[in-house]
């Protein structure tokens, strides 16, 4: 003969004390969020002047000479006929 148990879990609190009621909780969603989020407000359009000009030359030429500098490492690629197969670094076995 099995033990009925302590009895069914009840609720210690009112939960319309809590505000929660059938009402008040949010609809279910039907579909996905969206990526992004709305744009509430436009970008504002690119200014084209003499001073935004100099600004974006600086920028480039200091960019150029980052690149020159002896610090920078430069990745050496490979042409097609000289890549290396993955299986090459891997020891052959033989039994």
């Amino acid at each position: 003969m099995a033990g009925k148990g302590r009895g069914v879990g009840a609720f210690t609190f009112n939960i319309e004390a809590l505000g929660i009621g059938r009402g008040s909780m949010p609809e279910a969603r039907m579909g996905p969020s969206p990526l992004f989020p709305n744009t509430e407000f436009k970008p504002v359009p690119l200014t084209v002047g003499e001073e935004e000009e100099y600004m974006l030359a600086l920028k480039q030429e200091m960019r150029g000479a980052m690149q020159r500098l002896p610090c920078n490492i430069k990745y050496q690629t490979k042409k097609a006929g000289e890549r290396e197969s993955v299986w090459k670094h891997y020891p052959e076995f033989t039994f």
